[in-house]
């Protein structure tokens, strides 16, 4: 297998001239020309690689060509790119007159404005995953150009007690937006054709989904699909950057979040829900993950 390049956001900010940033989470920049994003004039971004991060790039003027995946884009004006962890990024020219806002999410940022009780559809993920770029119409663009400059607004509350919770909200809007303007989208609309390893992606979503709550290792989700779980893991990590047992982890810490702000349960009894041997063990997965106890989750 072929280990390319691979930026963290706090890498990418530094090679980014100018940008908005709250704590490498949520980062809005500007691009401009032949500055895409970076002064340096290298071919750092024409040689293949990937960002551990997801960044949208909202195309306002002029004409870019990118490969994601091996395959070209023409980014033309009005339109939108998305960028996600597990693709393959090259960068090879870009007009002089040309404008974007980027839209740089970390990881950790997009788990903690997840769903809380349903894990993603493999079918959705591969949708955006195979078509990363659409076209916008005008107002489509003004509206999520203008959602970039709320984000800036958001990211400059410095003195904000919620800063974090309003930046979520803001990135809540942003995505129901997106979703209302896919909708009429004929390539979103497409089904994929699913290759092999997609399809075992899909089905173990469909197997966490039913069974997070009590199975919490990687041998029963592969025994169910009839792979070992080396192979399960190998899948994920080449699809979606995470391993399986990441994903169960993530899976059952949705469940716990939920179970735990129901205030007819005590910790012992969501611990019992959560198939875990007692309530320490789950005290400590959980203080893992979260860096504070379940009770302290629940008085927050």
């Amino acid at each position: 297998m072929i280990h390319l390049p691979s930026f963290e956001i706090i890498e990418l900010n530094k090679e980014i001239l100018s940008s908005d940033n709250f704590n490498n989470d949520v980062i809005v920049a500007s691009a401009e020309g032949s500055h895409f994003p970076s002064e340096n004039p290298d071919d750092l971004y024409t040689s293949p690689l990937r960002i551990n991060a997801v960044m949208f790039i909202l195309v306002l003027q002029g004409t870019a060509k990118v490969g994601i995946d091996f395959t070209l884009h023409t980014l033309m004006n009005p339109s939108l790119l998305m960028i996600m962890p597990t693709h393959t990024i090259q960068v090879y020219s870009r007009s002089e007159d040309f404008k974007a806002k980027l839209l740089i999410l970390s990881q950790n940022f997009l788990d903690e404005c997840s769903s809380i009780k349903t894990p993603p559809s493999a079918t959705l993920y591969m949708q955006l995953r195979k078509n990363p770029y659409v076209l916008l119409e005008p107002e489509e663009a003004v509206l999520l150009n203008d959602y970039m400059k709320l984000f800036i607004n958001k990211i400059r509350l410095k003195n904000h007690h919620f800063q974090l919770e309003v930046l979520r909200n803001t990135f809540i809007g942003f995505t129901l937006e997106l979703g209302n303007i896919f909708v009429d989208k004929e390539s979103i609309h497409k089904q994929p054709v699913l290759t092999r390893k997609e399809e075992m992606f899909q089905h173990f979503l469909e197997l966490l989904l039913t069974h997070s709550k009590s199975e919490h290792g990687v041998n029963f989700y592969a025994e169910k699909l009839c792979i070992t779980p080396q192979y399960l893991s190998l899948i994920l990590k080449e699809l979606t950057g995470k391993s399986a047992s990441k994903w169960i982890d993530e899976a059952l810490l949705m469940e716990a979040k939920v179970l735990l702000k129901t205030p007819n349960s005590t910790i012992q009894q969501v611990a019992d829900m959560l198939n875990f041997s007692d309530q320490s063990t789950f005290g400590k997965f959980f203080k893992k993950y979260m860096g504070i106890s379940p009770m302290e989750y629940r008085k927050s």
